[in-house]
């Protein structure tokens, strides 16, 4: 019966006080009871509103703030639920008016500026992780972040006309950092893809190591144009005495000096097949002079051959027993003929 009464009550209540013109006008539609009670009518229910059913629900500090701190009159109107119509922007509108693309209604401080600078498309890596904001975003606040340009070049443009080891422009190298620098890098060391020359092996060395030239250019891929002095040099075997080629990658690669492997067979003379195969013990059986492998004999292994030879070889002009004109007639070994 009681609760009967109060409702009637409430209910005759705000009609008169409709009918005296309501504080909050005409189209507020609430009823009173839902934030009135009949012990003092100032005193305003803490659980009476529910804004959850508002296109504004309250989270975060908006639980704690007074509602006239936004309603600023009885009427309860609100034309703009966005963030800057309540909150100064600190930022110049440098960063757009979605105030919740970095803040919360929980505190102002940036909970995750990685993900908010990977979303704009340049991720804080390596040194750009650690690095003061304003470094970049020099802004005349100090809370002003413009859009930067994502290329490296833009903020390093300094850096690159400043470079001597290389020196980046004599050299003219390309303005996409990209292609030496990595963003995940803690310094400038460069990662230059160097497979044009494969740095392996005995390659694997600073640059200056090669490189004398401040513009890092000039060199050639030929081994002998860096390797001259140790084809020069080698005396077991003796290259230069022996007339070797210059080409390097004949006997040795690119990744080492040892083993060397030289194909006689065929480049020179069928030693590992044919009919010498198994017919010699060692280099100097035939190369008799071991500062020079150019010197060869074939007489000293067929001495006793020579009578049986002078007779085959006796209808043969220009015939003469002897190592330089056995190779010009038989430059793979025995002939079908023999």
């Amino acid at each position: 019966m009681k609760r009967i009464l109060f409702i009637l009550f409430v209910f005759t209540f705000c009609s008169y006080a409709q009918a005296k013109k309501s504080p909050h006008g005409s189209d507020f539609r609430i009823d009173c009871a839902v934030c009135h009670n009949t012990d003092e009518w100032k005193k305003i229910k803490p659980d009476g509103f529910n804004h959850r059913k508002t296109r504004f629900p309250l989270t975060g500090h908006h639980k704690q703030v007074s509602c006239a701190t936004c309603h600023t009159d009885l009427s309860f109107k609100m034309k703009d639920i966005a963030c800057a119509s309540c909150h100064r922007d600190v930022h110049e509108n440098t960063l757009g008016n979605d105030c919740a693309r970095c803040h919360n209604t929980s505190s102002w401080l940036i909970a995750d500026v990685r993900s908010i600078h990977r979303k704009a498309g340049f991720p804080l890596m390596g040194m750009h992780a650690s690095i003061d904001c304003n470094r970049c975003h020099k802004g005349g606040s100090g809370q002003r972040y413009e859009l930067l340009p994502n290329d490296c070049f833009s903020c390093h443009k300094d850096d690159y006309y400043n470079a001597k080891n290389p020196d980046h422009v004599a050299a003219r190298y390309s303005k996409d950092c990209n292609q030496c620098h990595g963003q995940n890098a803690l310094f400038w060391s460069g990662t230059f893809n160097h497979n044009f020359f494969p740095l392996q092996g005995g390659h694997v060395l600073d640059c200056d190591a090669c490189h004398k030239s401040p513009d890092y250019k000039g060199l050639s891929p030929d081994c002998y144009s860096c390797h001259k002095d140790d084809y020069d040099n080698t005396t077991t075997p003796p290259h230069a005495a022996s007339g070797f080629s210059t080409d390097c990658k004949t006997c040795h690669s690119i990744i080492s000096w040892k083993p060397a492997t030289y194909d006689h067979d065929k480049l020179n003379f069928p030693i590992y097949s044919g009919t010498h195969m198994g017919q010699w013990s060692n280099c100097n059986d035939c190369h008799t002079n071991s500062s020079n492998l150019g010197i060869f004999t074939c007489t000293n292994c067929h001495e006793h051959n020579k009578t049986r030879m002078d007779n085959k070889h006796r209808k043969v002009s220009d015939y003469v027993y002897n190592s330089a004109n056995c190779y010009s007639c038989h430059p793979r070994g025995k002939s079908e003929d023999d």
